[in-house]
């Protein structure tokens, strides 16, 4: 299935999640959550608001509606844009139905317009017909897609069976390509959630390539036209190539080191990405396929970034097979993080299934830093450690309240654990006349 894009997770930069309900010194660290900049252009507020507010009557004719939308303009551009934001407002995902838990609601467009419900076919079909009362050269393309259901180990053939639609419109003799499914909204769970999507309008055809492979008619060659590039992409391209979601390409996030979406590994894995004169703060998540269940490992992974390179450490600490979801953001410290990039990962052997990433806090200055040791976040209780940071931006770092040693651009230190359950905070420290000021970056605890 891959009819409807699946929800683009997000997540709030903040300490990650670990079992240390016996540790005795954590302290609580709010992290505020900042909404992600609206998506949007301008220049269609007008059409948009208009067609917001078309009568409902408008919902039993094709024609009625072309003629209300033609009423705001004759501009082919902006009658499209108008139809796009018509079909999000009025049309919901019949995901019941696809699922079902409920007979499929018909996707003729007479049928579709009055009930307000279809999957992508339906979606297509309308915007396919309203274009073409409008005067409008248009196509409704049909093809394979990476959404709802997806599996990057099982590549589309052939002789696979087509599972989402999409189109293609003529605007002052050149084509573009359209979603009006994905832009509609998308499944969280077995759940729709209605969500207008700017990025699935007129798409860069580079960028619709990534999820989107047209295969019509079981001619291969003259369906690869429709991906609008000098050099389609093959359908064995299409399999490997890396999930990027719509937030990489607003970003400029490119994958570096690992340009397929699946990964055998063993032990450790890092992965490189490359963001176009921007420096991004970075994040990623962990999911072991436990039977059919996804579950997340805690403080399996580390990101850091590096000027306008990221780099996240993975550590599985167990064998089988993993979803990585990659997370970025504009600026460091807190705030929501958007999805840029799925992967999956076959893991053959774990060298230290124990091994736990430190606990990494919303501070700007952690991707300062680049930890030499100790790597695991499990101290030994009662005993001398020895940590190595290096951070040649920083002033000072402590552990705790006790502060490390500056040689040049390392901070390094004996610090003696506890007993069981005590926590080690990694903080930036700021001394302003007689005030010193701590801002935690990383924590550690004793077993």
């Amino acid at each position: 299935m891959g009819c409807i894009g699946s929800k683009p997770r997000q997540t709030a930069v903040g300490p990650q999640k670990t079992d240390v309900s016996n540790v005795k010194s954590v302290e609580n660290v709010k992290v505020p959550v900042v909404e992600s900049p609206q998506e949007g252009i301008h220049e269609f507020a007008d059409i948009d608001q208009h067609v917001q507010k078309a009568p409902s009557a408008l919902k039993e004719s094709v024609e009625s509606l072309v003629n209300y939308v033609m009423t705001k303009t004759k501009d082919q551009r902006l009658l499209v844009r108008g139809f796009f934001v018509w079909i999000a407002e009025n049309i919901r995902y019949d995901i019941d139905g696809l699922l079902g838990r409920q007979p499929r609601a018909p996707n003729d467009v007479t049928s579709v317009m009055k009930n307000g419900l279809s999957v992508c076919e339906g979606y297509a079909s309308v915007m396919e017909a309203l274009c073409r009362s409008a005067g409008i050269e248009v196509k409704k393309l049909s093809g394979f897609s990476k959404g709802f259901g997806y599996d990057a180990d099982k590549p589309f053939t052939e002789s696979s069976q087509t599972s989402h639609a999409w189109n293609a419109v003529r605007l002052d003799g050149k084509w573009f390509l359209l979603d009006c499914t994905w832009g509609a909204g998308h499944t969280d769970g077995h759940i729709y959630v209605k969500e207008f999507k700017e990025f699935y309008f007129l798409t860069d055809p580079a960028q619709f390539v990534n999820d989107h492979f047209p295969y019509m008619d079981n001619n291969l060659a003259e369906s690869m036209k429709w991906q609008l590039l000098k050099k389609p992409v093959t359908l064995e391209e299409f399999n490997k190539n890396a999930q990027l979601k719509s937030h990489a390409f607003a970003l400029g996030v490119v994958p570096e080191s690992h340009k397929s979406g699946t990964i055998t590994m063993t032990n450790e894995i890092q992965l490189k990405f490359r963001s176009k004169n921007k420096r991004l703060h970075y994040k990623a998540t962990l999911w072991h396929l436990d039977g059919h269940t996804w579950r997340e490992k805690a403080d399996a992974t580390l990101a850091r970034s590096i000027g306008d390179l990221g780099v996240i450490r993975v550590h599985p600490p167990l064998t089988g097979k993993y979803r990585l979801d990659i997370f970025a953001k504009e600026g460091s410290g807190a705030g929501t993080m958007a999805q840029v990039a799925v992967y999956v990962l076959h893991c053959n052997s774990v060298r230290d299934g124990d091994f736990q990433f430190p606990i990494v806090y919303a501070s700007i200055y952690t991707d300062q830093c680049e930890i030499v040791q100790p790597q695991n976040a499990k101290l030994p209780a009662n005993s001398e450690i020895n940590f190595e940071i290096k951070a040649p931006d920083l002033d000072g770092i402590s552990v705790n309240r006790e502060p490390l040693q500056k040689n040049g651009g390392l901070f390094s230190g004996i610090v003696r654990t506890g007993d069981k359950g005590c926590a080690y905070k990694v903080n930036a420290v700021f001394k302003t006349g007689n005030t010193t000021r701590w801002e935690a970056m990383f924590q550690y605890h004793t077993e």
